[in-house]
């Protein structure tokens, strides 16, 4: 069954944090996404622009949101503008949300075809000085007439609107539950059909399946399916390579479920055992994850977290044998030597974006939601790990969203060799 809607009540309080940080006596625009086409005929699926479902909670295309909150009569502070359904449009991809639908999902009040739109931002943005837009006025209204266009100064919505997004409401929180619910459902899947021969497209198969029919969208971002030395490509995405035997397989995926994305990385053996070589990599890596997960706590800063996260990894890289001390000595003033074996950043900000707008140099604060993933790769063995959770950030410490997901090599062992 597919998750119900959002409420209301959400979007309604985005609004207002919007206007709060909005110039007094100014106005917002924002237009929602367009279906792009693939060819020909045909479109990609579409999936709404992120800052304009968090202020609206409307999926459809073509639609146009137009924010006003000091204007002096409360019934035009707020308006979204809609496509009118046609008998062809009905008959090709049936009914659109109508004004009570919309009303219902996003808590605005005043719903109108978009052909009556130029008339209405005519009659009711000339007063106006300042407009917070990414899109082009003339575009979005022709007709429209601000006090002096001299004197209208127009202004990026999206920074506004992304610095708003990185602390989490309740409800948002609940969607990525939701979402991470469906990702650990879809691992137990995996573990069950991993095998020596299996084919990497197979075990996506297997994911996207899950994913639907537990009534996510899809998924949130391209998964990675690698085995072998195909984890040592921090992006591999192609997903056509054969499973052997003895190799260990880089999973990185995550359910969408009403635009909000779950991110999960786990690294499995093949055969359902570890080697010894690979469970102590393996264990290297939990060490590590399980002491940068306890450094997830409110004023902790992302670029000082992660040269910590790098600082465990050094000792670590030594006892696996991959550097000496006198080696790190010798690298004085140097990149250090463990950006060889992890090179990428141990987190980034989840949300309606699965990489979402974050401000590196702001404090960790209670509500953020990132993910947790130190890895290791290692080319002369051919061999990739990576650990990946998602953490709540909160005033009594982190908050393990994914701690139900199994991690422990041990467990993954378990579930793998069961007999069903």
């Amino acid at each position: 069954m597919k998750p119900g809607p959002i409420p209301s009540s959400l979007f309604i309080r985005n609004r207002s944090k919007l206007a709060a940080a909005m110039d007094p006596g100014s106005a917002a625009l924002i237009r929602s996404g367009h279906a792009k086409i693939r060819s020909g005929d045909q479109h990609y699926p579409f999936r709404q622009l992120s800052n304009f479902f968090y202020l609206t909670g409307i999926n459809q295309q073509d639609n146009l949101f137009v924010f006003i909150p000091d204007h002096p009569d409360p019934d035009y502070r707020e308006a979204i503008f809609i496509r009118k359904p046609t008998a062809k449009s009905e008959l090709w991809t049936g009914p659109l949300p109508g004004p009570e639908e919309v009303q219902r999902l996003s808590g605005i009040a005043r719903v109108h075809w978009m052909d009556e739109k130029d008339e209405w931002l005519a009659s009711q943005l000339k007063d106006v000085t300042r407009v917070y837009c990414d899109q082009d006025l003339a575009v979005l209204s022709p007709k429209a007439r601000f006090s002096d266009p001299a004197e209208t100064k127009r202004m990026p919505l999206a920074p506004l609107v992304e610095k708003l997004r990185v602390v989490k409401e309740t409800e948002e929180i609940d969607q990525i539950r939701k979402a991470i619910s469906i990702t650990h459902s879809a691992l137990l899947e995996v573990l069950e059909k991993v095998r020596p021969g299996v084919w990497e497209y197979q075990l996506e198969a297997e994911i996207i399946g899950n994913f639907i029919r537990n009534g996510a969208a899809g998924h949130a971002y391209d998964p990675i399916v690698a085995s072998g030395k195909n984890a040592l490509i921090l992006h591999y995405v192609r997903n056509s390579s054969q499973c052997a035997d003895g190799t260990l397989l880089l999973l990185d995926f995550g359910a969408e479920v009403n635009n909000y994305a779950a991110d999960c990385s786990r690294t499995i053996p093949v055969n359902g055992r570890f080697s010894k070589r690979q469970r102590k990599v393996y264990e290297a890596v939990l060490r590590v994850f399980r002491q940068a997960r306890g450094l997830m706590v409110p004023g902790t800063v992302l670029a000082e977290f992660h040269q910590q996260v790098g600082a465990l990894w050094e000792e670590e890289h030594m006892a696996l044998g991959l550097y000496s001390r006198e080696e790190i000595k010798g690298q004085a003033g140097l990149e250090p030597p463990w950006k060889k074996y992890y090179m990428h950043g141990t987190s980034h900000s989840l949300g309606l974006d699965v990489h979402d707008p974050f401000d590196r140099a702001r404090p960790f604060e209670p509500g953020m939601v990132l993910t947790c993933e130190p890895a290791i790769y290692i080319p002369e063995e051919e061999t990739g790990v990576r650990l990946e959770n998602n953490i709540l950030i909160t005033g009594e410490g982190p908050v393990d969203l994914m701690e139900e997901i199994p991690v422990e090599p041990d467990e993954i062992e378990e579930m793998m060799n069961r007999k069903s």
